[in-house]
């Protein structure tokens, strides 16, 4: 079986611009951070290049994507200090 390759991402506003065009990450600590890990796919690339582009979003609608992605992070980031591991938090 092929493993579906991931794109792991440390930057909060372009995993927000990804999570508010609709791909969900898995979040997994990665050398004590909380990264933002993607499918690695032509989706997540073309969207990459819209947000380096400087594409328009609704402000208010994306400035809650990032609050919610935030609380996501630092919920997991919780996680990981209590637990002591790196298990995966999705």
């Amino acid at each position: 079986m092929k493993e579906e390759k991931e794109l792991k991402l440390l930057d909060i506003n372009l995993s927000a611009f990804l999570v508010f065009h609709g791909i969900e990450p898995t979040l997994e600590h990665q050398n004590g951070k909380v990264v933002f890990a993607f499918p690695a796919n032509q989706q997540v690339y073309k969207l990459m290049n819209q947000f380096n582009g400087d594409e328009n979003v609704p402000v208010a609608s994306f400035c809650t994507t990032l609050k919610t992605l935030r609380g996501r992070m630092l919920t997991a980031r919780e996680r990981i200090h209590d637990n002591g591991n790196g298990a995966k938090n999705g």
